[in-house]
């Protein structure tokens, strides 16, 4: 995909998501709702997983999440779920969730996703990882997420506090390393 036709595709599903993605229901639940009133958040968190960044990284992709996230089961729209231009759909905690992938750099060991939940947030997660040692690394997690609506602003606020993001790190190194034995047959080791 080229720069330009990628741009297009980002700023197209941007406003897809900002106007509702569900196109039965384009009814705006907060019309009012102004840029002065969004919150807006910035987060970001560090865990240590004793896997190689080469093993991490698909870990944090549509179809890797599978592997360690308990009922995630994105249902992939256009691409793989790791390339570039991926579109794929999550649903959880009541809510219906686009992602699109922004970029998949297996050589720096990156990944960002633009994320839209309609009538909720928007924004977008990062995931980079380091090597830490030789068969260790440090997954580092960046939200930065802005709310569409009085209800977004109450989630930005709960699901976002720095102690509840803080306690996501937790469980997400957790969930990865009791579901460790399944990743690594899954990877053929």
């Amino acid at each position: 995909m080229t720069p330009g036709l990628f741009k297009f595709v980002v700023i197209a599903f941007l406003t897809l998501g900002l106007k509702g993605c569900d196109m039965l229901d384009l009814h705006h639940k907060d019309e009012n709702f102004t840029s002065s009133e969004a919150v807006s958040v910035f987060r970001t968190g560090s865990f240590q997983l004793d896997m190689t960044p080469d093993k991490a990284l698909p870990l944090f992709t549509a179809p890797g999440e599978k592997l360690w996230v308990p009922g995630w089961n994105p249902v992939v729209l256009s691409g793989d779920g790791f390339e570039r231009g991926t579109v794929f759909v999550t649903f959880g905690h009541g809510h219906k969730s686009y992602w699109l992938v922004a970029d998949y750099d297996t050589e720096n060991h990156r990944a960002v996703y633009v994320r839209t939940t309609p009538d909720v947030d928007t924004g977008t997660v990062e995931v980079s990882i380091v090597p830490n040692g030789e068969y260790s690394s440090t997954v580092n997690v960046t939200y930065r997420m802005t709310a569409l609506s009085t209800a977004g602003n109450e989630r930005l606020q709960d699901a976002f506090s720095e102690a509840s993001y803080a306690d996501m790190m937790k469980d997400w190194r957790r969930l990865i390393s009791d579901n460790k034995d399944s990743i690594d047959k899954h990877s053929g080791e």
